[in-house]
């Protein structure tokens, strides 16, 4: 009996695994009406550049990015 459990949920568990392969992580910073700077992390398919995410009031940038880019710089 526990054979059976064991299995499929060996197989569910590893195909959440290998989805989630396909994803990126980038970083979005923005500035909140008090001026406050606030971090999100956004999930993306690995074609798309972060950047694209960035709109007038928010800057993204890639996870190989933070730390070499002031998140200061690029919150509007």
């Amino acid at each position: 009996m526990k054979k059976r459990l064991v299995i499929p949920a060996a197989l569910a568990f590893s195909a959440l695994c290998f989805s989630s392969c396909d994803n990126k992580l980038c970083y979005c910073y923005e500035r909140t009406s008090d001026g406050v700077l606030h971090e999100s992390k956004v999930y993306v398919d690995n074609d798309t550049p972060c950047n694209s995410l960035s709109r007038g009031d928010r800057g993204c940038i890639e996870s190989s990015e933070r730390g070499t880019i002031n998140p200061d710089d690029i919150a509007k």
